[in-house]
């Protein structure tokens, strides 16, 4: 393009200073004098179709019946081509495709005339005529024109004007207010722009005469980026790197159309989509470059790497960080000029950016100079508004310890109720030894540490603490001092000291005078876990009532989660399991609601729905859930897996995959050696080693295990129930039996004492295995269960008949089995021969092995 001083040389050469108006003498005068008077013939036809486009036709559905359509959204979103493709097939069409040298009126209504003219139903030689002779038309008497000449044809038409953002002169707008206003009611103007036209379109929406298209409608769907790329590509591509693809560009249509360009093979097309998806391609930078930041002014683009550091802003927070006084104006320019940034709420007072543009402008800061990022103060001007959320990054990037400490004190307890666990470990990373001058942060860390479960950390570091507030005589207030206590109390509780736990919980719950403290609500937390504990039920139910109701007020999600999860496994433990379920799923709703899906919490409802689908035979669900709360605990330590695992070794028992068992029971084992864990995870994990050893046959292995498993003395709770029942099955494998006999009527005694129903019924029916494990309950079961021997199906044994086969099972010889039934040892042979004949067994040892399978069925 030639430079401004060339065209006036150009001019003065031709003489036109006499002959045109002053400003037509200098160069961009004349520029435009050479323009209006040709027309290029490609700003007013239909762009052509693009290769690899799809069709739309949701976009334009509800446009036939209105007189003015309005396709605002910033560059890339397709609005052309949307366009085009909608008006390929259109008759009476008018197209003009705008440029910023057409915000000129004599330009403007040269190209929107002759547009007009292309359309061959109707003619304008009068307007045609009055635009060739006015160097400066007055828009209004040439529309009134133009409309009086038309009308005559009656025919409907439309007018496009594509890339209306490059008119920024009032009386055009003006103008086309009044063209709109009164033309035709067949006739229909569509314009496309990459800002809101300043026109008034109030009436129009009121009478339903406005249609509107933004950035949000022009966004690819999931559907619509698969027929794309289905169009263009002939390689696999994986839907869910596609979908996130698609997400992560927010459906902007210029990123997938690179996308495609770029990829040959599925392998590049995953490179690409990951790039193009994080905005980290040379491609996409070059084009947010060309298109939407270099046109921008030298102060909007400053403005703008500026604050691209931020998640929002708005009109105070550009002001501090760009030291300005006119953010608002600023901020609403970027808009208008369609600068990637969108309002977050209807006062348009909140902005944020699209996260593709950020990304660009976050690469282009770190290459530009002079342009640092402030993290510290961007911290404190938001902590200033207690907004956390957008405070808490940048004071971790600042890396200030002071700066972090008066931020935890202010938020730390709400960073924490919100799951934030791994930026509170950073911050405390970060503020290390100057965490012992602040007692009240001491105590945050503690309890960080204790919603990850890391009980091995917490009682240290206690230790530690009560040691150096000694050596600096830092006096604690009454109420840290409570707050201490209760920490005493959940350290008694990690290790299985109830009656400490319930004791020191009790008396701290005493000491406070607020119920609403948080103090008071852990406190009786941790007496309603005790109670649970000690196989008191229904008060333990009401203990979590009430931390469920105190913590829902102080909005402390966490508390109120871990209330629902107990009461749903006390209901469960009562034989209410459709209450359980309800509450194990409020629970998990929760979770979801306030995006705690990352906490180890989030763990023990998807135990317990695992464990459910592996009672109900759903293995595959179990292990769905058990994948899932594996990828949740993974992060917080090995220990994390043990449960799991456990869990997973009853599944891989079940489906007889002993080598798979085999290594998941090696992997608790392991565990189990090298840390300290709650009762009720070490009884399951010994459940599924007795499991696995009465499947390998390892008499040796529950012999040692009996010498040194848990041996609770009384059995007031589900927990001391399983390690109880758990001696049985060692002692009926080793034919101990009136020894097992005996320790579970015990059980079942202790488990009526304190109403603990379903403990009972498991008592049962581990009792039958005592005596014999198939009654005519079990029968059933056995009979209808998926993996139950054919012949075992087909063929009916009598009740005396499976009598014995459970007896033949508990190990008992042939005179103790006629002792038992009460018959003579030649019925008893009699009864053997006949299940030995229907079931096709040769041996004893072949019935014995049959039976361990069976049982395996109902056990």
């Amino acid at each position: 393009m030639r430079s401004s001083q060339n065209f006036a040389v150009l001019a003065g050469k031709r003489k036109v200073r006499n002959k045109y108006p002053a400003e037509i003498a200098n160069g961009i005068g004349y520029f435009f004098y050479l323009r209006f008077s040709m027309i290029i013939k490609s700003k007013l036809a239909v762009p052509a179709p693009l290769k690899n486009g799809i069709v739309r036709e949701r976009l334009f559905q509800n446009f036939a019946d209105c007189k003015l359509g309005l396709i605002c959204a910033p560059a890339g979103y397709g609005k052309s081509t949307a366009i085009a493709d909608w008006a390929k097939d259109k008759r009476n069409l008018a197209w003009f495709t705008i440029d910023r040298f057409d915000d000129n009126v004599s330009q403007f209504c040269n190209y929107f005339i002759h547009a007009i003219k292309q359309i061959e139903a109707i003619s304008c030689p009068a307007s045609l005529e009055a635009v060739k002779q006015s160097q400066y038309p007055d828009l209004i008497n040439l529309f009134s024109l133009f409309i009086n000449e038309l009308s005559e044809f009656n025919v409907p038409i439309c007018i496009v004007l594509d890339d209306y953002h490059h008119i920024k002169n009032p009386v055009i707008h003006q103008g086309m207010a009044f063209f709109i206003k009164h033309m035709p009611a067949q006739w229909q103007v569509l314009i496309s722009s990459r800002t809101t036209p300043p026109l008034p379109v109030s009436n129009l929406r009121i009478k339903q005469q406005l249609f509107e298209i933004n950035e949000t409608d022009l966004a690819f769907t999931d559907l619509e980026t698969d027929n794309f790329f289905s169009g263009c590509t002939t390689f696999f591509r994986d839907p869910a790197k596609q979908q996130t693809l698609r997400k992560n560009v927010d459906g902007w249509p210029t990123a997938l159309q690179l996308v495609s360009i770029l990829s040959k093979d599925t392998a590049s097309f995953n490179e690409c989509a990951e790039q193009i998806g994080k905005s980290n391609h040379a491609y996409l930078w070059d084009y947010l470059e060309e298109e939407v930041f270099s046109p921008l002014s030298q102060k909007l683009q400053t403005l703008l790497l500026t604050i691209a550091p931020l998640n929002k802003v708005d009109a105070d927070i550009v002001n501090e960080l760009c030291n300005i006084d006119d953010g608002q104006a600023q901020l609403e320019m970027l808009q208008e000029q369609g600068a990637f940034i969108v309002p977050i709420n209807n006062q348009h007072e909140l902005f944020t950016f699209h996260s593709f543009f950020k990304a660009f402008l976050i690469h282009k800061s770190k290459h530009t100079p002079n342009i640092k990022c402030d993290h510290e103060k961007i911290a404190r001007l938001w902590l200033a508004r207690k907004d956390i959320e957008e405070a808490l990054p940048h004071a971790l990037k600042s890396q200030d310890e002071q700066l972090l400490i008066d931020l935890l004190k202010v938020a730390g307890w709400q960073i924490l109720d919100d799951g934030q666990l791994t930026s509170l470990e950073e911050c405390f990373s970060i503020i290390k030894e100057a965490v012992w001058e602040h007692p009240q942060l001491v105590l945050l860390e503690l309890w960080m540490l204790q919603s990850r479960h890391q009980g091995y950390k917490v009682v240290p570091l206690l230790k530690k603490a009560e040691t150096i507030f000694a050596e600096k005589n830092i006096t604690l207030s009454e109420q840290l001092k409570s707050e201490f206590a209760v920490i005493h109390a959940q350290i008694a509780i990690n290790n299985g000291r109830i009656e400490d736990a319930l004791k020191q919980a009790e008396i701290t719950l005493l000491s406070v005078e607020n119920n609403n403290t948080r103090v008071n609500i852990v406190a009786q937390a941790i007496i309603g876990e005790a109670y649970h504990c000690l196989g008191n039920l229904p008060l333990a139910y009401q203990y979590f009532q009430e931390v469920k109701q105190l913590a829902g007020g102080q909005h402390m999600h966490q508390s109120v989660i871990w209330a629902l999860y107990q009461q749903g496994e006390i209901l469960h433990a009562q034989s209410n399991h459709k209450e359980a379920e309800k509450h194990i799923d409020a629970a998990i709703s929760l979770i979801n609601k306030y995006h705690l899906q990352k906490l180890p919490l989030f763990a023990f409802p998807l135990h317990f729905k695992a464990q459910q689908a592996y009672q109900e035979g759903d293995f595959e669900l179990a292990e769905r859930l058990c994948e899932q709360a594996l990828k949740v605990v993974s992060p917080y330590g090995e220990q994390w897996r043990l449960y799991t695992y456990t869990l997973q070794a009853k599944i891989a028992l079940e489906k007889n995959d002993l080598q798979r068992g085999a290594l998941l029971v090696e992997e608790i084992e392991r565990l189990l050696r090298n840390k300290n864990f709650h009762s009720d995870w070490i009884a399951a994990a010994n459940y599924v080693r007795i499991k696995y050893w009465r499947a390998t046959k390892d008499i040796t292995a529950i012999e040692r295990w009996l010498s040194s498993g848990p041996r609770p003395k009384n059995a007031f709770n589900h927990f001391d129930q399983c390690h109880n029942r758990n001696r049985v099955r060692a002692f009926i494998q080793l034919g101990e039996l009136q020894t097992a006999h005996k320790l579970l009527e015990k059980n079942i005694s202790d488990a009526q004492q304190c109403q603990l129903q379903i403990e009972v019924n498991r008592n049962l029916i581990l009792l039958t295995s005592v005596e014999s494990p198939f009654d005519s309950a079990s029968v059933i079961k056995i009979q209808s269960h998926s993996r139950a021997p054919r012949l075992v199906k087909n063929i009916q044994l009598t009740p005396r008949e499976w009598q014995v086969l459970g007896f033949i099972h508990s190990g008992y010889r042939n005179h103790q089995i006629a002792k038992a039934m009460g018959v003579a040892p030649t019925t008893v042979k009699s009864h053997i021969r006949n299940v030995y004949q229907k079931l096709g067994l040769e041996d004893r040892n072949e019935a014995l092995l049959l039976s361990e399978e069976l049982v395996a069925l109902i056990d």
